[in-house]
């Protein structure tokens, strides 16, 4: 297991991508529009995972899916939040077995992936989606982007919450990922992005 990719839902996929440019030195690459769920997205390539600029394109398309709904209950708390986090998985199927959840796809720009647990997450963001990639599907977070540093994946996240429930839920491997657990609502917090010249980018 290792964080696949942490989502940043935003009002304005130009503004928030100009900031962490700007702020940062990270850059955007285009993503594109997930059919069915009124929402697109701009990809920041971090070597291992991603970060995903995700905005609403389509509200009444949005308000009909589950991931959609999410992203629009998320930017009702203000233009720009950190929404979710999704965990790269081997077999999505054996873990929605596990855990008697469904397997669903995701398509965007003619990239296919399947995921599970997109319900709970979506109720207690803390609680990570679980994503799985073909071999021949491109991973988000390993694209060419023009950055002004150099990213090394995800330093560490911290969400809200009980972490004997998140380790059950990922099926005790938890302990493996760069996670804190802290009291308090069940949400996600923060994420740091680690650096080639060992700096932390906090979001």
């Amino acid at each position: 297991m290792r964080i696949d990719h942490v989502i940043l839902a935003t009002t304005d996929l130009d503004r928030t991508a100009a900031r962490l440019r700007e702020e940062h030195g990270l850059a955007g690459v285009p993503g594109g529009r997930h059919v069915g769920l009124g929402t697109h997205n701009r990809i920041v390539p971090l070597g291992t995972g991603y970060l995903e600029l995700l905005a609403v394109a389509d509200p009444a398309e949005a308000a009909t899916s589950t991931f959609g709904a999410w992203a629009l209950a998320t930017l009702a708390g203000g233009d720009e939040r950190l929404m979710g986090w999704a965990v790269a998985v081997e077999d999505v199927a054996a873990h929605a077995a596990r855990l008697g959840t469904a397997v669903d796809r995701l398509e965007r720009a003619g990239l296919v992936v399947h995921h599970t647990g997109m319900e709970q997450a979506a109720a207690t963001p803390a609680t990570p989606f679980l994503i799985g990639r073909r071999a021949e599907t491109p991973d988000p977070g390993a694209a060419a982007a023009d950055h002004a540093v150099s990213p090394a994946g995800f330093a560490w996240i911290e969400v809200g919450g009980d972490a004997s429930g998140l380790h059950a839920w990922l099926d005790r491997s938890a302990t493996t990922l760069s996670v804190r657990v802290t009291a308090g609502a069940p949400v996600l917090r923060r994420a740091a992005i680690a650096t080639a010249d060992g700096r932390a980018i906090v979001l």
